[in-house]
């Protein structure tokens, strides 16, 4: 009963040929099955996503200067109406025009949160030290409007013992910190490494021949991601992506969320993002941290074979932008 009813479906089509028939409802089914239920690198359905931005460097200053790379994001934010949040490395924070330039951001409604004073991995610090770093952070971000206490581990690292882990996940807890996790993990960094370079070897070079690259490669990840994370948790996430506050999403994160928007997505703010209870979850995994869609993906033990280490990072992005001269 249940294959003639999908024949004539099909056959609604206006398909007579018995073979091509055949052809026809495999195919259509198979849509069906992937639209249910995605395939991971491409999203199937459009979902939440907020932006939160990584480390605030205001020292560098390749083709745009800090304090209009900071006006440029922002004018992005506000065009589309999300407010995102920032999470801290501490050190940039030296003088009274630096603290203006991050308190622009809680002014306009955005997160300030905590990533370290110094940035180091936790790997390869203490407990102590570790610790220590980021109670100083704490003492130079607690003053600026908009900070809340979440935490975002250096390089998403969350150590590598399972001792340490644990035990920075209950000092954290007792200093009323929640980690800031990411959802959707990129490599725009390096993208931004490469621009700046070339940028420095070629000044006439046009960084707009950056743009499509990068949108392509902060899509693939988002579907890689999404797709993953329905599969481990059964269900939709509101997502939060990671961005750093560099020159490329100075340039392009209105393009970024522009595209989005475009596919379908809802940009929304970082608080509303943060309330999903996946943010909750504490993966029992190693290498610890990564994403935490990453992370409950290898505690599973479903997904060994899709699970790089790191999540991300340059090498996996140097052959595309090698093949495309730039």
């Amino acid at each position: 009963m249940q294959r003639k009813h999908h024949a004539g479906w099909c056959v609604g089509l206006g398909v007579r040929n018995p073979t091509t028939l055949a052809a026809w409802c495999l195919r259509a089914l198979v849509l069906a099955a992937l639209l249910l239920v995605g395939v991971p690198g491409t999203p199937a359905r459009a979902g939440e996503l907020a932006i939160t931005m990584d480390d605030f460097n205001l020292r560098e200053t390749t083709r745009i200067p800090a304090a209009e790379r900071n006006q440029r994001i922002l004018a992005a934010l506000a065009k589309h109406r999300s407010h995102g949040a920032l999470f801290v490395r501490a050190q940039y924070i030296e003088s009274a025009a630096d603290r203006e330039l991050l308190a622009a951001w809680g002014r306009a409604g955005h997160l300030i949160g905590n990533h370290t004073f110094a940035h180091r991995a936790y790997a390869r610090q203490t407990f102590e030290d570790a610790s220590q770093d980021i109670l100083r952070a704490h003492d130079v971000l607690s003053g600026v409007p908009g900070f809340a206490k979440l935490f975002r581990f250096p390089f998403l690292g969350e150590g590598d013992t399972v001792e340490k882990r644990d035990r920075m996940r209950r000092w954290l807890a007792e200093q009323g910190y929640r980690v800031g996790s990411v959802t959707i993990d990129a490599s725009d960094w390096y993208y931004d490494q490469r621009l700046r370079e070339r940028l420095a070897r070629e000044p006439g070079f046009d960084p707009a021949r950056y743009r499509e690259p990068y949108l392509e490669h902060m899509w693939e990840r988002t579907g890689y991601y999404d797709g993953l994370a329905r599969r481990v948790l059964g269900r939709e996430l509101k997502h939060t992506l990671l961005v750093h506050f560099n020159l490329v999403n100075a340039l392009f994160l209105d393009d970024l969320l522009a595209m989005y928007e475009r596919r379908g997505w809802t940009i929304i703010d970082a608080a509303k993002a943060f309330e999903d209870p996946v943010f909750a979850r504490l993966p029992d995994s190693m290498p610890s941290g990564q994403s935490i869609v990453w992370g409950l993906a290898k505690e599973s033990g479903k997904f060994e074979r899709e699970l790089r280490y790191p999540g991300e990072d340059g090498p996996a992005e140097k052959a595309k932008l090698d093949a495309l001269g730039l």
